[in-house]
């Protein structure tokens, strides 16, 4: 039994190594290109650390940032992880564009307008 859970998890941790890898030259690849898009919500998730024995604190969380884009043509919305500065100079409602390579998110240009 100890040795299948053994060979199980090595399987999982494989399939995921692999998939993460193939995800990574697939937006290699892609040209990047952009797309006019609205800021339709942003959101953030927290995670705690894990604490020592010796230590008497916790750890500060980790903080992922989230912000979803609605293009403003027909098309479905895509959230992307930001850092923390684009997180923060963006507002819900902003216009301007997306620049995506693949599935990745390179940057956002807002509207000269707003």
């Amino acid at each position: 039994m100890g040795r299948f859970v053994f060979w199980g998890i090595i399987l999982i941790a494989i399939f995921v190594l692999a998939r993460r890898v193939s995800s990574f030259w697939f937006n290699q690849r892609q040209a990047s290109h952009s797309v006019a898009v609205l800021v339709q919500e942003k959101h953030y998730r927290e995670f705690m650390g894990q604490t020592h024995k010796q230590q008497t604190e916790p750890p500060a969380p980790r903080v992922n940032y989230y912000v979803t884009f609605r293009p403003l043509e027909d098309a479905p919305a895509q959230e992307f992880q930001v850092s923390q500065l684009i997180y923060e100079q963006l507002e819900p409602e902003q216009t301007g564009t997306l620049i995506i390579k693949g599935t990745r998110f390179i940057a956002f240009e807002p509207d000269a307008n707003q």
